[in-house]
């Protein structure tokens, strides 16, 4: 049933005395959205879906008709906002890539990663509370969505090192630097407004932000080439 019909179901089963809901139901894509940025802002922890179904003026019972719980709704907010990735980010990290290819390939899914971490920070802020406290949402996120990723961006630094393009670093390391400093700027709100925001005659575009952060961050790993 879709979302906007259990809507109406509930809305004309609820009890006399009961508050009447919106006269326009909210969409799934809606929904979700929602749902992430009140995960990303208070933490799994502290959103109630009671709360948020009178913030949004939908029946507890779409929820639950929908998504089963809580842990359900935060799921479908992740796979949701998983789906916004740009286009080509798989293509890009494939472990068949080309030999020689490895670094200008990192450096490119940085800044497409980039562009959506600056124009959807919510599932950044996500990601990044799951990834530091572990357990099993960020099981979920990891088995899902980072994986297979992982493990290809340390055999691309390997390959680029053993040619003597990139610096050695430990197992992991790389694409910890990588995801962490992709989502930081644009996570990291209010430091980011004082720090660039503040005193710039034009402040910098979507995409200017992002290739900064690709190049600094990409190219501030690549060993320097002998003269």
């Amino acid at each position: 049933m879709a979302l906007e019909e259990q809507h109406k179901e509930d809305t004309q089963k609820r009890r006399p005395g009961r508050p009447a809901k919106g006269d326009e139901a909210i969409s799934r894509e809606e929904l979700l959205e929602a749902a992430l940025k009140a995960f990303a802002e208070r933490g799994y922890e502290g959103v109630s879906v009671r709360e948020l179904t009178r913030q949004w003026d939908v029946s507890h019972n779409l929820i639950h008709h929908h998504f089963g719980s809580k842990e359900g709704l935060w799921k479908a907010a992740v796979d949701h906002a998983v789906r916004k990735l740009p286009e080509g980010i798989n293509d890009l990290l494939s472990p068949d890539a080309p030999e020689g290819e490895e670094i200008e390939r990192i450096h490119e899914a940085s800044y497409r990663i980039a562009l959506m971490a600056a124009t959807h920070p919510d599932y950044f802020k996500v990601l990044m509370d799951e990834s530091s406290q572990g357990g099993p949402r960020f099981n979920y996120i990891y088995e899902n969505y980072m994986k297979a990723t992982t493990e290809t961006v340390q055999t691309f630094f390997e390959r680029a090192h053993a040619r003597g393009e990139a610096r050695a670093m430990p197992p992991g390391v790389g694409h910890i630097i990588l995801l962490g400093a992709i989502g930081t700027p644009f996570t990291m709100r209010a430091l980011a407004e004082r720090l660039v925001m503040e005193g710039n005659r034009r402040p910098p575009t979507v995409e200017e932000g992002a290739r900064a952060v690709a190049d600094i961050l990409v190219y501030g790993v690549v060993q320097p080439k002998a003269e």
